[in-house]
């Protein structure tokens, strides 16, 4: 009898803890897909089609993902170069972490990456606090004085840099990066799928504790 009670209440955790695993993973998505809802209309794919702002913001990223050239990366450079050619942007602010005593700093690989793609470099401006993607907003209003600009990264990226943004009076408007070649591994696909809705619940977090930029004035 002691067995079966054993048995019976083990089975019991392990139910309520995979419903509680599906009720999570269902409000990600749901939270997902609001939120792609209210900020997809303003994701630009085409550079003839965007209106044009004084200012882009490249969200960071790192240059290398398991040991090989970032796709996403080089997507988002090339992006930006792209507006800029276009004559869409005057200015570029590379956003991204600058963890360069303890493993990496993102702004000088931008600012390469950039000028390789004729980008002249004294219209890169590099801000090493963007830790976040609300740091990078923030940051852009609070520290550069900028209010109205370009947001570009891949579109679910954008999506949620528009909505933090919209929540704090910010008016932006987003550019879709492709992923560039060689593109994505089914890994990286997967990583994807998983990562995005929860990105979503913790951008729709951020704005429920009223999360601030962790260097608020710094440059």
């Amino acid at each position: 009898m002691t067995r079966v009670r054993r048995i019976s209440r083990t089975r019991g955790i392990v139910l309520f803890w995979t419903a509680a695993a599906v009720l999570a993973a269902l409000e990600a998505v749901l939270t997902a897909a609001w939120l792609v809802g209210a900020t997809s209309s303003r994701v630009c794919s085409d550079v003839n089609g965007i209106p044009a702002r004084k200012v882009g913001m490249v969200l960071g990223v790192t240059p290398y993902s398991g040991g090989r050239p970032n796709p996403v990366f080089a997507g988002r450079l090339q992006a930006a170069a792209e507006l800029y050619h276009a004559g869409k942007v005057q200015l570029l602010v590379v956003s991204g972490a600058d963890y360069s005593e303890r493993l990496y700093n993102e702004i000088p690989a931008m600012k390469q990456g950039l000028v390789a793609l004729g980008v002249p470099e004294d219209v890169i401006i590099g801000d090493g606090k963007g830790l976040r993607t609300l740091d990078s907003i923030l940051r852009m209003r609070d520290v550069f004085g900028y209010d109205d600009f370009i947001t570009i990264s891949q579109r679910d990226h954008c999506e949620r840099a528009l909505y933090l943004a919209d929540h704090h009076g910010i008016s932006t408007i987003g550019f879709e990066a492709d992923v560039a070649p060689p593109g994505l591994t089914a890994c990286d696909y997967l990583v994807t799928a998983l990562y995005g809705p929860l990105a979503c619940v913790k951008a729709v977090l951020d704005i429920a504790v009223d999360r601030r930029a962790k260097y608020p004035t710094e440059r």
